[in-house]
């Protein structure tokens, strides 16, 4: 599966995740072929792009729960848009509270590990999809942090309302591929002034507030400490949340990157990123289990035959080039050869079904 711009889309591309409309309605499916017709509407739907399957990929396994958090990724926005332009208008948000209830239900329990797959976005509901995921992912790691119950609450409540000021930011501007400087100072001027917006109105309390205004400084103060005890668990939560949707969800003018990059991110500026936050982000989600793709440091490739609970980043991986198996938990694999990167194009891939990676498993542990 790759990531596509729309103005690259051609007939025959395969979608790899399917397209609703605004209301929810089930447009495209999985692997339907695209056509002309097809093209013309994603183009009027704004979206950014989409993910595609490349032409010898077979479609990946969904399980229900997958099919669930597509659809609550799908569904959440809705009632979100509706409450932030209630809250711009400085009208009492009216869906709030039943969506951060769902949330919390869904995400706030230590035993859930999501295949955090990032949705379709356009530049009219990026804020509200990015805002959905960063609630999400913040309710995940707070499980595993074990946040008391209202602060959780009052963390997700943050997460889904933390980036109105982007609402404010002209839309020849979020529409540009290339930002000038002073496009980035109106946009950084655009969320000072939601942020403090958010600080002015009395619809939420004062955990909130102080979760909000610590992730803001947190946001633009990049030499505040990891260490540093005066901020709290909660807004950094937030903190590495909203970089983590950003860095792998699609936008305008540049490029998603990988979980994999993501996490090797927070992982190389620890002094900068809580570790026991980042261990939580890691444990939230399924990363290199079998079946997954790799790209090596010596431009090889592989399949991930075994995750590693103790270090995601180090699973058991088969070869495609020479058919050895490499253990990433050993120095000696890892003193010559890293992972470099989840397989971008997937036309070499060789589908291999769980019996034959279990075959594999069973000659590696003989």
């Amino acid at each position: 599966m790759r990531f596509v711009r729309v103005d690259d889309l051609t007939k025959g591309m395969r979608l790899a995740k399917p397209i609703y409309n605004k209301n929810g309605v089930l447009l495209y499916d999985r692997d339907t072929k695209l056509t002309s017709q097809g093209i013309n509407s994603i183009k009027n739907f704004k979206l950014i792009g989409i993910y595609i399957l490349e032409p010898a990929e077979p479609l990946p396994p969904m399980t229900q729960d997958d099919i669930d958090f597509e659809r609550f990724q799908t569904m959440g926005v809705f009632g979100l848009k509706e409450d932030m332009e209630s809250l711009k208008a400085g009208k009492k948000p009216t869906n709030m509270q039943g969506l951060i209830k769902s949330v919390v239900k869904r995400y706030a329990k230590r035993s859930n590990k999501v295949n955090f797959v990032q949705n379709l976005r356009s530049c009219d509901d990026y804020v509200y999809k990015h805002s959905i995921n960063v609630a999400v992912l913040s309710a995940l790691m707070g499980a595993r942090l074990r946040i008391s119950v209202e602060d959780m609450k009052d963390m997700v409540y943050a997460a889904l309302i933390h980036d109105i000021g982007k609402l404010y930011i002209p839309q020849e501007i979020i529409e540009k591929k290339v930002l000038s400087e002073d496009d980035r100072k109106i946009i950084a001027l655009s969320e000072a002034k939601g942020d403090r917006y958010l600080q002015e109105l009395e619809f939420f309390n004062d955990n909130v507030k102080e979760i909000l205004k610590q992730k803001y400084t947190l946001q633009n103060n990049a030499k505040i400490k990891a260490n540093d005890k005066q901020y709290k668990e909660c807004a950094r939560i937030l903190q590495i949340a909203e970089i983590y949707d950003d860095m792998t969800s699609m936008k305008i003018g540049k490029e998603p990157c990988s979980d994999i990059v993501a996490i090797r991110e927070f992982l190389a500026n620890t002094e900068i990123y809580d570790v026991n936050i980042v261990a939580a982000l890691i444990d939230s989600m399924k990363i290199l289990y079998p079946g997954i793709c790799v790209e090596f440091s010596n431009t090889h490739s592989g399949l991930v035959i075994r995750g590693n609970e103790e270090n995601v980043l180090r699973p058991l991986v088969l070869c495609f080039n020479d058919n050895q198996l490499y253990d990433f938990d050993k120095e000696t694999v890892r003193s010559v050869l890293q992972i470099k990167d989840i397989m971008k194009t997937m036309d070499k891939r060789i589908k291999i079904d769980q019996e034959i990676i279990n075959e594999y498993l069973r000659k590696y542990n003989s």
